[in-house]
């Protein structure tokens, strides 16, 4: 095996195999190898068995990049479970979203890094997600990887720390997340839980998207332009069920096209004929539109955080939701048990561009108005199972939309062994 050296500062040579492993990088990845230090070892037993057995730091480049693509990007099998998303869709008319990050790793950058001398321990920590999720489970998958937990509950653990590999690398200093299995709303600063409250998230045919974006402003007194299919699906079967069911509800139509659009009386319409199979995909030609009231589906305020989902959070009149345990009822927003509180709490902290009496006077001026945060604040929406609050408990949840039983982990194809491995790539 031909054998190479480098200098490393002070410390004098440091010798390095035709691969790029030296001595001392071989003991310190075999030690994080020993103890899955990031929890990323997985599917990779069986090849790092085989560098046991052979010794070829071939072998061994190879685990490393793999190691670091399942730090990065986790080791559920993504490619079948979103597959079986679309299978979902498609056979059970189910709306499912599921956003992942896909960092990937840059195979040349860990190799190079490897030769240079550069530790193991510093290339993965390149990867390590921004999640403060991702810490706390890992914690709590240390302490019970070897024993201590029930099948069920290990496979909830290991799935949500999987899932927190996922998400974005911005947004972690100051942030809102909705856990969708806890039914609950927590905003963080500076790693503190500020404070939290319960939500309503949607319904297992109408599920909340899992995603991530950034809160820009708010809108009090929100009118609610009923989409598309939530108004074949309920709105217009309740018109004709009850011809005074819109103006009880507040709700105009309007003609669809540029601009506000033409209000229609919705007794002139055939209303029967949007509910056929030919408009199933299609636009409607009307627009239902909810005007502000107590009666609003919005409520009276809503947050917004652009996203392609058509997802925000938003005030609702039906407060009983929020005694319940499983809150899985809307067609995929997020409602909230204390949206005024919310609302005050960033005025009062000089969040919005609106003092707390400005807000006040235009809740009772019950006309539609914009506000815009002074600053964005990030909004991560998850889906964790087994999830570490701050006090540092973990706790488990429902499966609310079936996540833990379609995300698989990923099989490895062990490539037959050979004289001259791809060093991972």
């Amino acid at each position: 095996m031909a054998i190479s050296l480098f200098f490393a500062g002070c410390s004098g040579p440091v010798f390095s195999d035709s691969n790029g492993w030296s001595q001392e990088q071989k003991d310190e990845f075999v030690e994080i190898l020993s103890q899955d230090r990031y929890a990323s070892l997985c599917n990779l037993k069986p090849l790092y068995d085989r560098y046991r057995e052979s010794g070829d730091t071939a072998i061994l480049s190879r685990v490393l990049v793999e190691y670091a693509r399942n730090l990065s990007d986790s080791c559920i099998d993504i490619v079948e479970f979103r597959k079986e998303q679309k299978r979902r869709r498609e056979q059970r008319s189910i709306h499912t979203e599921y956003d992942m990050h896909i960092e990937g790793v840059d195979v040349s950058r860990i190799l190079s890094l490897l030769s240079s001398g550069e530790s193991v321990d510093a290339i993965l920590r390149r990867y390590l997600p921004s999640n403060p999720q991702y810490y706390r489970l890992l914690k709590s998958y240390h302490r019970y990887r070897r024993g201590g937990l029930g099948g069920e509950r290990y496979r909830k653990l290991r799935l949500s720390l999987e899932r927190s590999k996922l998400s974005v690398d911005e947004g972690w200093d100051r942030y809102f997340v909705v856990n969708i299995p806890s039914f609950t709303l927590e905003y963080v600063e500076d790693n503190r839980t500020v404070f939290d409250f319960p939500v309503v998230v949607g319904s297992k045919k109408w599920q909340t998207p899992v995603f991530d974006s950034t809160m820009k402003y708010v809108v009090i007194n929100p009118t609610w332009n009923v989409p598309d299919n939530i108004a074949r699906a309920e709105e217009i079967h309740s018109l004709l069920k009850r011809r005074d069911y819109f103006s009880r509800k507040k709700m105009i139509v309007v003609e669809r096209g540029n601009g506000i659009g033409h209000p229609v009386d919705p007794r002139t319409v055939n209303w029967r004929r949007y509910l056929g199979k030919e408009y199933e995909k299609r636009e409607l030609p009307y627009r239902l539109v909810q005007l502000p009231s107590g009666k609003n589906a919005l409520g009276r305020v809503k947050f917004m955080f652009p996203n392609d989902h058509s997802v925000y959070m938003h005030d609702t009149p039906r407060k009983s939701l929020f005694k319940k345990r499983y809150r899985a009822y809307s067609h995929g927003c997020i409602r909230l048990s204390k949206p005024l509180f919310l609302l005050n709490y960033l005025a009062d902290k000089g969040n919005l561009k609106a003092s707390r009496s400005e807000v006040k006077k235009i809740l009772d001026s019950m006309k539609t108005t914009t506000v815009w945060l002074n600053e964005p604040i990030a909004v991560h929406i998850e889906y964790m199972t087994a999830y570490v609050d701050a006090k540092g408990r973990l706790n488990f949840y429902p499966d609310v939309y079936g996540y833990d039983s379609i995300q698989k982990f990923k099989e490895y194809d062990i490539p037959p062994s050979r004289k001259k491995d791809d060093n991972g790539s």
